[in-house]
This record gives structure tokens, sequence and C-alpha cells, in this order.
């Protein structure tokens, strides 16, 4: 990643265009109207720094589940694209989820032109088993996978899969006749169907399971040692005992304290354990600690943001930028609304003199300007000259346009850029001046160098 600055003295005004929010449904087989497809809710602000995907449990499919959660709520007003992905009936990420993960992700990182790792990605119940597996293979395996996600979330899913073979086995065992158990039934059948009886063969487990917390060899969780993690559960023991019969040995939260340990333990200290701090609740009033709404989906937002580093309150590293005493500070993301142009990547810090605006003052247009860029760019004289232009010609048309008597006075801007001596820090240093109409302060022409 490199940083590129540019300082100029001028003036600045812009208007924020926001985008209403819609939830877009892209097809991958239309001959199936529950699962064939995903769906995609855009940023509000039209700016996009990142993605999430997100799963949702057994059986879910794209979007029936946002009615339980506000995280793509959130994310949207942060300059966060939510990816919505079809569970269908999955336990864990078997070979068909894999090959729909690397597909979707690979065409948004690509539509929205995203890096590998401007991804996050989270689930619940077993959209968290198979968001936990999918991050550890891609960050395991990185020439292999589209995308290497820098944060994942676990929503109370199942982390060791031979625990939840073990559990539900305990809890058929009871014989109570209980309804909940015939999911316990389910859960035995299918794992042993597809990936054997563990007692006689772990390997299937030891491919698809987050965790093995009982396996000496059990490397899995290792490969997100450098990553933020999160497993969220509801910490209510007397629920599971007076409304399912089990203990605590039997929920997930005990795995999930385990896989946080011994990341802790092998020095990442973004892996946290993520107890609610409110019940969990369903939308149709049910209390279930199985819930999406144990997730404070503003601050697990808030998380997500800085761990994908966002601009301009997570970058890394951190860059200073002095003004004097009394100077005002505005910033302003790419891609900026007055000059559409300029397809960069980044933000835009300015400083604003006292008298900026005054136009009595000697002061009246004197600010600095700061382009951050998050990406590779080529600079020379040729491609200044035309970025300065096009920012400033954009710039005093927007002004100049809320005005009539003043808008038929408008005229394009006329930017000399020169390189010069190479100063002290810098990569390249240039000079350059603009011939601009002032539709601000002055409403003449004038002239910035």
């Amino acid at each position: 990643m490199k940083y590129f600055f540019i300082f100029l003295f001028c003036f600045f005004n812009s208007l924020n265009n926001l985008v209403a929010q819609q939830i877009d449904k892209k097809w991958i087989d239309k001959t199936d109207s529950l699962y064939g497809y995903y769906a995609i809710i855009k940023p509000s602000s039209g700016h996009i720094q990142g993605a999430l995907i997100l799963i949702d449990g057994f059986g879910g499919n794209a979007d029936n589940f946002l009615t339980e959660t506000k995280i793509h709520n959130v994310a949207s007003t942060n300059d966060i694209l939510t990816v919505c992905i079809p569970n269908g009936g999955r336990l864990y990420l078997d070979s068909s989820m894999t090959q729909l993960l690397n597909r979707i992700s690979s065409d948004i990182k690509t539509e929205y032109a995203l890096k590998k790792n401007q991804f996050a990605i989270g689930g619940m119940s077993s959209g968290g088993t198979i968001a936990l597996r999918y991050a550890e293979l891609c960050n395991q395996y990185p020439s292999q996978y589209p995308i290497q996600p820098g944060a994942v979330f676990n929503v109370d899913g199942p982390i060791d899969l031979i625990r939840l073979y073990k559990s539900s086995e305990r809890d058929w065992n009871k014989r109570t006749g209980d309804w909940w158990l015939y999911e316990s039934k389910m859960i035995i059948d299918r794992l042993k169907a597809e990936l054997g009886d563990p007692d006689i063969d772990m390997s299937k487990y030891k491919k698809v399971s987050p965790l093995l917390a009982d396996s000496k060899d059990s490397i899995n969780e290792s490969s997100l040692k450098h990553i933020g993690v999160r497993t969220y559960h509801d910490v209510d023991a007397d629920w599971f005992i007076k409304n399912r019969r089990r203990s605590l040995y039997e929920t997930n939260l005990l795995d999930g304290s385990e896989l946080i340990n011994r990341l802790y333990a092998n020095g990442n200290m973004e892996a946290e354990f993520m107890r609610s701090k409110i019940q969990g609740q369903r939308s149709n009033g049910q209390k279930h600690p199985h819930s999406w709404n144990i997730v404070d989906e503003i601050e697990l937002v808030q998380w997500i943001k800085k761990q994908l580093q966002f601009y301009p309150e997570h970058i890394k590293p951190s860059f200073y930028y002095p003004a004097p005493i009394g100077w005002e500070k505005e910033i302003i993301l790419f891609p900026i609304d007055f000059a559409t142009q300029l397809h960069y990547k980044g933000f835009e810090e300015l400083r604003f003199a006292p008298g900026w605006g005054n136009a009595a003052s000697g002061e009246k247009w004197a600010y600095t300007l700061l382009w951050w860029l998050d990406d590779h760019y080529q600079f020379d004289e040729t491609i200044l000259k035309n970025d300065l232009q096009h920012y400033f010609t954009g710039l005093t048309r927007q002004r100049a346009a809320t005005d009539k008597t003043i808008a038929p006075l408008h005229t394009p801007s006329i930017v000399q850029v020169q390189k010069t001596k190479t100063a002290a820090g810098d990569k390249e240093t240039f000079l350059a001046s603009a011939a601009i109409f002032d539709a601000q302060v002055t409403q003449k022409p004038g002239k910035l160098f």
C-alpha cells in the first residue's frame, strides 16, 4: 500500500449525496427460488471500504434472517458492502459451500475493485461454523482463495464438530421425548453419514471443523492467529437448564471460549469472547440464547472497521498533518462528488485558515489539501494536471451552479504542473498553479499557486 500526498492552496465546497438502501438479489440458479440467489446491500454513502459476508444458520437463505438483525443496516451507513450467502441445509463448510463462497467473493472483489484483505465474514449457528472454517482456509492457503478476510465472527455456532456430535449423543440418550431432541438426532445422523463415526475415524472432521479441542494435532485454528476473531454467546445457563434440560457442557459457548483462549495464548490480542449484554430473543418475541440479536450491531461494525483499517480513523501507519492553531479541519472520501473523474480510493483532508471565505481577508483562499490514496497509483505532470483541472473545474462549477447570476460567468479551470527538486521526505515534488473562477468568495477570476 502506498500513500501519496498533495498540498495546495485553494478553496472548497461539497455536498454529500445519499443513496437509499435496498436489497439486491443476485441469481445463481433461477430454478431455485429459495436458495438460488445471494443478496447485496450497498452502503448508503456510495463509498465502499470493505465487504461483509453474512451466513445464516441451518436452513437459512440469503435474506430471510435480515429481520433478525440490524448488522446490514449499520454496515450500510459505515461504507460496508453486505453480501448475504444462502446456507441451505449445511452443518459445516462442505465442498459445495466452498465453491459458492469462492465464486461470490471473487465476483464481489472484481465488481467493486476490492483487495483480498478488505473482507470480513461472519455467521450465526452453522453459518458461524462455516465462516470460521472458510476464514481459516483463506488465511492458510491465500494463493488458492480469492479473499483473505481480516476479521471473522461466530454467533453461537458450534466450533468443534466432534464435541457437537458427542453432546448431541448425550442429548438424544436422555430419551425424554422432548421435541428439541430430534434436532440432536438429525445432527448425529447427518454427521455420521457425511463424516463418519469420530470414535473410529476423525480424518474427515479434521478437514471441516474449525477446532478439535481434544485432539493433540488440532491446527486449523492456528491460521486465525493474525486476524480479528470473535465468538458471541448468551451465557444463560438457567435458560438451558429450564428450557432444554442442558448444562453448559451441551452448549456451544465452552468451545467458543476454548477457541478464543488458544488464539489469545498464541499472541492474538484481537481474539475476543463476546458475552451478550442482553438476553437472546428472536423477532417473534421468543426468548432464546441462540439468536442473532445477542450481537451489538453498532459495536460489531466499528470493530470490523478497525480490523479492516478503514480510513480515516483506522489507517496504519498513521500520518502527521499539522496546521497552525485556529485552522479548521474537514475530511471528504473519494469519490468526490464534484470530481467523479478522479477514480481514486482514499480521502482528502483539508485545513482551512481562520480567514478562509472572508473576501476582506488576506487568507480568503488559504487552505491546505492532502490526498491519502489507498492503492498504488502512478503520477506525472500530465496526470496531475488533468486531475487538478477536473478537481477545480468541478469545484467551482458546483458552487457557481447555486447562483443563477454567477453560473453564466463560470469558466473551466486551467492548471499548470511542473516537476521540481524533490523535497525532503517526498517521493516526488511538483509545483502547480491554477487559473480558476472564484465562485466561492469573490465571484471573479483568480489564480492559485
